[in-house]
């Protein structure tokens, strides 16, 4: 069917044309959210078809080639959590993976890598814009249009979190993942 957009138009088309959502439907979606998924997308794609991936594969592969495996999980690991913090998960996936997976395959541990590069990616939740139940809570209003959270609120309670989280990985995940044979 081709890209993403054309698969997701469908069931938007297919509910609005039957009818079984209504015009007070689409007005009442959450376009920021929206928004935030379609610019992130957007921006994964502008990164993988400008041949950025292959540039900061070659530069990390020659940067970390002598360093142990891990400190090259340790850097992959706050590089994720730094950048999912800073873009949506989905985002940073998309961006960050293939990097991590090519530099993981020329040293000879790409699954090492790549897990604890997605486990990265999950906690990282320090900024409201990390990931779309962040942007959800921050939006979340009480019957009096007040929100719940504040976005500073989430931040002052996220930053902490990302960074127990990515020492968890650290000190947990790494040993685990490699007796498991990643």
């Amino acid at each position: 069917f081709g890209s993403e957009g054309i698969v997701a138009a469908i069931p938007v088309v297919f509910f609005f044309g039957v009818g079984i959502l209504s015009k007070e439907d689409f007005n009442n979606l959450p376009w920021n959210v929206i928004f935030l998924v379609a610019g992130g997308v957007c921006l994964g794609k502008a990164v993988e078809s400008s041949n950025l991936l292959a540039i900061v594969a070659d530069a990390l592969h020659h940067a970390l080639r002598d360093a142990s495996l891990a400190a090259v999980f340790v850097v992959f690991v706050g590089f994720m959590m730094v950048v999912s913090s800073l873009i949506s998960h989905t985002v940073s996936a998309i961006i960050v993976l293939p990097i991590v997976a090519e530099v993981g395959a020329s040293l000879g541990h790409p699954r090492l890598l790549v897990m604890g590069s997605v486990l990265a990616c999950s906690g990282a939740m320090a900024l409201p814009i990390s990931s779309f139940p962040n942007v959800s809570c921050v939006n979340t209003e009480n019957e009096l249009g007040k929100p719940y959270l504040h976005a500073s609120e989430l931040v002052r309670i996220g930053v902490p979190m990302t960074l127990v989280s990515g020492t968890v990985v650290l000190t947990v995940g790494l040993p685990f993942m490699y007796t498991l044979g990643f």
